[in-house]
């Protein structure tokens, strides 16, 4: 996985710092977001109010609201984080102890054992898997063949199809080769479909650890410029809003990223309008109109502006649609950030995210690796970082997997 000469228009130290700052504010985004996991946004208010959530060491505690302590919450200690970051956690030792490459069937041995036994090194139990992951792992085949258990899964159980559970894995599947796109996409898959295999979950990932990948390049920002400057007109304001409630609703569109999200998702788009013609983009969904019908649904939620994080509805009965998670994320990753105030951004961005409810956790974790990649480890809220509750062991772990770069 070393990273050779001329891959990136970034400096060996800039690509690590933004790898640390991918797995890192993925880490925050879930620690924080269990705070209103599964809860409806007029409950968040009820709990909350209008936040903000008191979280890490923040210097103005008294100012912030503390978390809820029902009978899930209650299971974790203050700053911890779920199965969200555990399961990224759990990629990056699969990496790290296979010499920098990614081995779906390791993982795969990996995940059915952390079902059991929690993530080693963190004597805790997993809480939080989801129904989709649960199911799979309880197939005897699973071990044998991941791949076509999963499938098996998919097609007897319709309610556990296209849902969000692959999606928190992706983001770090950019790293491994980041300057090589079919290395990237085929590990984003493989690991998708060792439990997700519908064909709206595999593209999301692939959009994910693309942009990651991307961003690691640094060269494709470049491309991106003249398409942005044509997008520029484009853009909606919020002129268009009668009243704007939250931060991130007040930030513009980066043309320049909303460019890139674009040509990622065009240049994947086969997944959908071209099912099963490529080896890489296997799936069980052979009706080829429906998975049209799939990249129409892809469209809608990524590519036409919200205008408002209202609009996306996070918290509704479909809150953990993987598009649905995309969508928040790719719309936290495209706001502009002024120089000078991405700390404040993140925070800013994430606390909004999580006081809509619903799949918060899965949805700030996505988002929160994407900005991560973004801004850095060095721009993240240093009192977020050091608040995590086990940062130290955070911390080593994730410097010896950077040492494999």
């Amino acid at each position: 996985m070393r990273i050779p000469s001329g891959c990136s228009n970034h400096k060996k130290p800039v690509i690590i710092d933004k790898i640390k700052g991918l797995i890192f504010g993925a880490i925050l985004g879930d620690s924080l977001g269990l705070a209103t996991e599964g809860m409806t946004k007029k409950e968040v208010e009820e709990v909350y109010g209008q936040g903000p959530i008191r979280f890490g060491m923040d210097d103005d505690q008294d100012n912030h609201v503390p978390f809820l302590r029902d009978s899930y919450r209650a299971l974790f200690e203050d700053n911890d984080f779920g199965d969200d970051s555990e399961q990224q956690l759990l990629v990056l030792q699969s990496i790290a102890e296979n010499g920098g490459m990614f081995n779906y069937k390791d993982f795969a041995a990996r995940l059915k054992d952390y079902g059991i036994n929690g993530l080693a090194g963190l004597n805790k139990r997993p809480i939080g898997l989801n129904p989709t992951t649960r199911a799979v792992l309880e197939r005897p085949d699973f071990l044998e063949n991941p791949h076509q258990a999963a499938a098996e899964v998919w097609r007897s159980r319709n309610t556990l199809r296209g849902a969000n559970g692959a999606l928190v894995r992706s983001a770090i599947l950019g790293i491994p080769k980041f300057w090589d796109g079919t290395t990237v996409i085929e590990n984003t898959t493989d690991s998708c479909r060792v439990t997700h295999p519908d064909p709206r979950c595999m593209i999301s990932c692939v959009i994910v650890s693309t942009l990651v990948a991307r961003m690691l390049r640094g060269q494709d920002l470049e491309i991106e410029d003249e398409l942005a400057r044509d997008m520029s007109g484009s853009d909606s304001t919020m002129e268009e809003v009668e009243s704007v409630t939250t931060f991130i609703d007040t930030l513009a569109t980066d043309n320049t990223l909303m460019a890139l999200v674009r040509a990622v998702i065009e240049t994947n788009k086969r997944i959908l309008t071209a099912p099963n013609t490529d080896p890489l983009f296997r799936s069980p969904e052979t009706d080829v109109e429906q998975t049209k019908l799939y990249y129409q649904q892809l469209l809608d939620h990524c590519l036409i502006d919200p205008i408002t994080l209202d609009r996306l509805q996070l918290d509704k009965d479909d809150s953990k649609h993987t598009f649905k998670c995309l969508s928040a994320s790719i719309y936290a990753f495209t706001r502009e950030i002024p120089p000078g105030r991405e700390t404040d951004h993140f925070k800013g961005i994430l606390m909004d995210l999580v006081m809509q409810g619903g799949e918060a956790d899965t949805n700030a974790s996505v988002a929160g690796a994407l900005l991560g990649v973004r801004i850095g480890y060095g721009q993240l809220p240093s009192e977020w970082v050091i608040g995590l509750r086990r940062w130290e062991w955070l911390e080593d772990l994730v410097d010896d997997f950077c040492k494999l770069l």
